[in-house]
């Protein structure tokens, strides 16, 4: 049975990544910030999951609190990057490209500028998905899909599975300040998209899913219900 288990970079949910259990090997879905493999490994550990059996890592998009600890995590597990070509430079730079920062609010204008100069170390994705073409995670005996899902960044990939569980990462956030510590049924737009039409359809894309729980990178998660009210509240009235 596939399961996705919550893994904690930073506390409260305000930053996660995810483990999907598979019946053959194991995905890592991103790896958070800088330096976080050991935060990862120990709770891995806690969750009775030998590191060995992880099979591959997805890196879902070009920010650094979702790839900035892939390098190492690539290097330590001997496993191959899956990722979008649309964020590619991203990756082989360790630097998120800024253009793609565009603030939902001004009060993340100073956030942006704070994290504007920060660098990971580089990599090379091993699986390159290209345009819209869905790639299946079947070979690691999970049953589900991995889509192309731009609005946040370009190169945005979020992953479907067929028990109705989904990982939307940055789409939308719950929560307060960057999407955890408390109130995570409170839908609130993340502190940057790079283009809102984009996501529009991107939404419509993940709710043909009949999906029914969406994990997300900051907060969460949150149900069907919460999902389509985001899109209804922040995203479809604005960009009929």
């Amino acid at each position: 049975m596939n399961a996705v288990i919550p893994i904690s970079i930073w506390p409260k949910g305000l930053i996660n990544c995810f483990l999907i259990k598979g019946d053959h090997k194991h995905v890592l879905v991103d790896t958070g910030v800088p330096g976080s493999e050991h935060r990862i490994f120990r709770q891995l550990e806690e969750h009775n999951i030998d590191k060995a059996d992880i099979g591959l890592i997805i890196i879902t998009h070009g920010h650094i609190d979702h790839f900035g600890s892939a390098a190492q995590l690539k290097k330590l597990l001997n496993v191959p990057i899956l990722a979008h070509q649309s964020d590619l430079e991203a990756y082989t730079s360790g630097k998120a490209d800024i253009t793609t920062l565009k603030p939902n609010n001004p009060q993340w204008k100073l956030f942006k500028a704070m994290i504007k100069d920060q660098r990971a170390r580089a990599f090379q994705p091993d699986i390159l998905m290209k345009d819209d073409t869905d790639f299946s995670i079947s070979n690691w005996g999970i049953r589900g899909k991995v889509i192309h899902t731009p609005g946040h960044t370009p190169g945005s990939i979020s992953i479907i599975l067929d028990n109705g569980e989904a990982i939307i990462m940055d789409m939308l956030a719950t929560g307060i300040l960057l999407g955890g510590i408390m109130l995570n049924s409170r839908i609130k737009h993340p502190p940057f998209h790079d283009d809102l039409r984009q996501l529009k359809s991107s939404f419509e894309k993940v709710i043909s899913e009949n999906g029914s729980r969406y994990y997300l990178g900051h907060g969460g998660p949150v149900s069907r219900e919460l999902v389509i009210k985001y899109y209804n509240k922040y995203i479809d009235k604005k960009y009929r």
